[in-house]
């Protein structure tokens, strides 16, 4: 195709896109009444019934549009363009992490705000699911003969391990995507932001538990059903703390609850000498974000600092057990930083008594003529210089062969938002439908790209 008959299909595209706006909306809103929050599993639901009803909307949703429908039967969809083996694969998640309490709006019936939508779900990951799934019928609509099979892949555990893609041990409805069947030759992940990711870091899911129980004193925080609240029982009276909630890969530098809750109860004269030494590592595990005093800060060439989330407290038997998630770089091993780890906490009575790694730390070229052709096609349309990067929280693109991260960028809190609230995983959680917007012209000016280079 030459540069004028690109240019004018280009125009043509733009302008349905504008048109769907409506649409993109309401199929947006559609997706955010699911409650798809993990659950128990179920016979054909292995990620419990609420992501399992995602799946069945996805379903459906590609069969109204016309797409070729399909359910591998490990918790994820797919919808294509044509019969058969997709080439090229854009993947998403329809499941959410819990939503809390404390929300203004309600989480589960989205609500229009100035050019946004509010609810669970909004901005990760079902407005970019929106956006890509109105593209394709875009396309179908136009009838673009692209050369390869383009799939739009829907999947259900993203937020708690992506056992969708690595399967669950033991249990037959969760085979693994990666293990069963085979992905497209190249993958497209928008779950981040613009350019493109070439690469992310890995996690560690640890629990840190007192060699020792405490004496008189219950502890817990991060819990599913208030997962910004922490709280002591301490001689018949309750202590509560509260905090933003906030992604795991970005926690805050000036801690969290469980931090107000140590400092208050290191405060407590009615606290034990004895328990002091468990209560202030907690305290400065939760403020430590970047791992320094675990020795697990190292540099990196491509790489963000490692991060360290404390999120969750549990007591049993009177052993609190912080349950703490780590984002490491790839210069960095897991067993490196489990020993680091092993070693600081020894000194003040806790010990490590699980360690999980749900992903490994990938790296891809930067200077890949794919990537740089993306990260251009992405800044000609937002108007930014920015160079490809890596992430900090994890995707998709982690387990999936040949994948780039690209896009959304889809959280823009508009003026006057209240602080603290509106991104992925946060109270009020929101998506910006002109990024939506902006996103879809991106991707469709990316697909016609593809259709004319080799990869």
């Amino acid at each position: 195709m030459d540069q004028q008959d690109l240019q004018l299909l280009t125009e043509r595209i733009d302008r349905e896109i504008e048109a769907s706006r409506e649409q993109l909306e309401a199929d947006t809103i559609r997706m955010i009444a699911i409650r798809s929050v993990k659950g128990a599993p179920l016979p054909g639901a292995p990620f419990g019934p609420g992501p399992r009803a995602m799946l069945d909307e996805a379903l459906r949703m590609g069969a109204e549009a016309g797409f070729h429908t399909r359910d591998y039967g490990v918790g994820v969809v797919s919808m294509s363009l044509k019969e058969g083996q997709p080439d090229l694969g854009i993947w998403l998640h329809g499941d959410v992490v819990p939503e809390g309490t404390g929300w203004e709006h309600p989480p589960y019936r989205a609500t229009r705000y100035q050019g946004c939508i509010i609810g669970r779900g909004a901005t990760d990951n079902k407005g970019q699911l929106s956006a890509i799934y109105n593209l394709l019928k875009i396309f179908k609509k136009m009838d673009i003969p692209l050369r390869y099979n383009l799939a739009l892949y829907v999947g259900s555990d993203e937020e708690n391990g992506k056992h969708d893609l690595t399967g669950v041990a033991g249990n037959p409805d969760a085979g693994g995507f990666c293990k069963v069947c085979t992905p497209p030759r190249l993958s497209l992940v928008p779950d981040a932001s613009f350019p493109v990711g070439y690469g992310g870091k890995g996690a560690l899911n640890i629990a840190l538990q007192s060699r020792e129980p405490l004496r008189g004193l219950v502890i817990t925080a991060g819990l599913d059903d208030d997962p910004g609240k922490a709280e002591a029982v301490i001689g018949g009276r309750i202590l509560e703390t509260r905090s933003p909630l906030r992604h795991g890969a970005h926690p805050d530098p000036n801690g969290n609850m469980i931090t107000r809750l140590m400092e208050r109860l290191l405060a407590e004269p009615d606290v034990s000498d004895a328990d002091r030494p468990v209560l202030d590592f907690f305290r400065r595990t939760s403020l430590d974000v970047h791992g320094d005093g675990f020795g697990i800060n190292v540099p990196s060439e491509h790489m963000t600092p490692t991060t360290v989330f404390c999120k969750q407290i549990v007591t049993e038997d009177g052993r609190p057990t912080m349950r703490v998630n780590i984002r490491y770089p790839i210069e960095l091993t897991a067993e490196e930083a489990l020993s680091r780890i092993e070693k600081a906490a020894a000194a003040c009575g806790v010990g490590i008594v699980s360690a999980e790694r749900p992903m490994e730390p990938y790296l891809l070229d930067p200077a890949n003529p794919l990537i740089t052709a993306l990260a251009d096609i992405a800044n000609s349309i937002t108007g930014d210089n920015k160079p490809p990067y890596t992430l900090g929280g994890g995707t998709y693109a982690h387990d999936l062969p040949n994948a780039l991260v690209f896009g959304m960028d889809g959280c823009k809190v508009p003026d006057g938002y209240p602080a603290g609230r509106g991104g992925a995983h946060g109270l009020d959680e929101l998506v910006c439908v002109d990024r939506l917007i902006r996103a879809m012209r991106i991707y469709a000016r990316a697909l016609l790209f593809l259709n004319e280079a080799d990869w």
